[in-house]
């Protein structure tokens, strides 16, 4: 029976809720879902793979700029409205199976668009359609997925588990990759844009296989649920909460200006192609140091993280984003002035995306974990869903950084992204982890 209890007597650990084989099934479930999900991410890759395709049919950056904080936002979004759902549910798996469906229905959808449609307009439309809905699924899902995370595995080994996902995806990534650069190269039997469909088609097959043994996952009822509340109240409480709570509010002050340190990352590959002569063959390439960059990243983050800190981990992951940012202004300066080939240009671009690796991945490893160890149990429905949204929003507003590509050039912006890691730097310094 369900009671109404707002604060629980003492802390909840993993380990009084669950069996060492429950424990181990779940985390397992975990990774193998995530390493799934992840490779067949990889194959239809938003910031290299989706924006080369939508190339060949609108030269705007301002539409190119949006797919990645469409994809972004849409898992962020949706998470304080549906925070007020999720903290009233005893079992969180069946919001995460709803969404699933969804999920599975969009993407195959859009796949179609992709395989079937050739007129510009009419697949730039259907495309953004079914692109947000899939997006917006994936918002419904990520705060069931989180509370069920938070859950099932205990909080020392969270910041593991994502590695692992994260790992273990790398490495299937590394084979998406040589995949990806021989389905897209002239000598593909897959004329464009056939080799785009194909892509797209499995990245159907793999996500969908990945989400349904995430569905598999073993929950204990919750005993204490808290009221179901309105998005407007949810609203409430998370801003007192980041009003008061300044360990929540630097923690979220930090993911802001990480979203910000990334949002130039889809031009670089489409820069060099359009003005420095690249070939696009090279999209495979940045797929496969990118997948192999992510590997040695979890690696080396998955062990910090549990030896050490998430902290550590996280100021590791600013001060790549710095260097990445760095990188590509040298190159887009000295380029011109030193006559450059394009297929230096493009071999010169990649220590960008491993730069960029060490970024995301760093905060992929321990941004999660750091929120969920900084959230108690009674209030971390509406504090991950807040700081989800928050995100969204900012991503949302980083969807017109095309507009400024336009309006400035590409250099410009990769400026400004290297000056947002400067206080980022400071923040992460002032973030402490829970002992939860």
């Amino acid at each position: 029976m369900e009671t109404i209890n707002s604060s629980p007597p003492t802390p909840y650990r993993v380990e009084d809720h669950y069996t060492p084989r429950q424990i181990k099934f779940n985390y397992q479930m975990g990774v193998i879902n995530g390493v799934l999900y992840i490779f067949g991410a990889s194959l239809l890759d938003p910031t290299l793979v989706l924006v080369a395709f939508l190339s060949n049919f609108t030269q705007s950056s301002l539409i190119l700029g949006m797919v990645v904080p469409i994809l972004q936002a849409g898992w962020s979004l949706p998470q304080l409205w549906v925070s007020g759902i999720v903290q009233n549910q005893p079992k969180k798996i069946k919001l995460y199976r709803l969404a699933t469906y969804v999920r599975i229905a969009a993407w195959t959808i859009l796949a179609l668009t992709m395989n079937l449609v050739r007129e510009p307009t009419l697949l730039l439309v259907l495309f953004f359609i079914t692109f947000t809905i899939s997006s917006l699924a994936s918002g419904l899902a990520g705060l069931p997925f989180m509370e069920l995370v938070s859950k099932t595995v205990p909080s020392r080994r969270r910041g593991e588990m994502f590695a692992w996902r994260l790992g273990l995806g790398g490495i299937l990534g590394v084979a998406g990759g040589f995949f990806v650069r021989w389905i897209l190269s002239p000598q593909s039997p897959f004329p464009y844009p056939n080799g785009y469909g194909i892509l797209a088609i499995g990245n159907v097959i793999f996500a969908s296989i990945g989400l349904l043994f995430y569905n598999q996952v073993q929950e204990v009822a919750d005993t204490h649920v808290l009221p179901r509340q309105p998005v407007t109240a949810q609203l409430k409480e998370g801003l007192t909460i980041f009003d008061k709570n300044r360990n929540f509010r630097n923690f979220l002050l930090f993911q802001v200006l990480m979203i910000f340190s990334g949002v130039a990352v889809p031009f670089f590959a489409v820069y060099v192609q359009q003005h420095l002569g690249g070939d696009k063959s090279w999209v495979g390439i940045y797929l496969i140091i990118t997948a192999i960059s992510n590997l040695l990243a979890n690696l080396l983050f998955g062990r910090i993280s549990r030896r050490i800190s998430n902290q550590v981990v996280l100021r590791w992951a600013t001060l790549s984003g710095f260097m990445m940012s760095l990188w590509v202004l040298a190159l887009l300066w000295f380029a011109g002035p030193l006559q450059i080939s394009p297929d230096w240009a493009s071999l010169l671009l990649a220590p960008a995306f491993i730069f960029n690796s060490f970024r995301q991945t760093g905060i992929s490893v321990s941004g999660n974990s750091t929120l969920l160890s900084i959230s108690p149990p009674n209030s971390r429905a509406v504090m991950v869903g807040f700081s989800q949204t928050l995100i969204g929003t900012t991503l949302i507003i980083t969807g017109f950084s095309g507009g400024l590509v336009d309006w400035l050039g590409l250099p410009w912006l990769v400026l400004m992204t290297a000056a947002t890691n400067l206080p980022a730097f400071w923040l992460v310094r002032k973030i402490h982890e829970g002992n939860q």
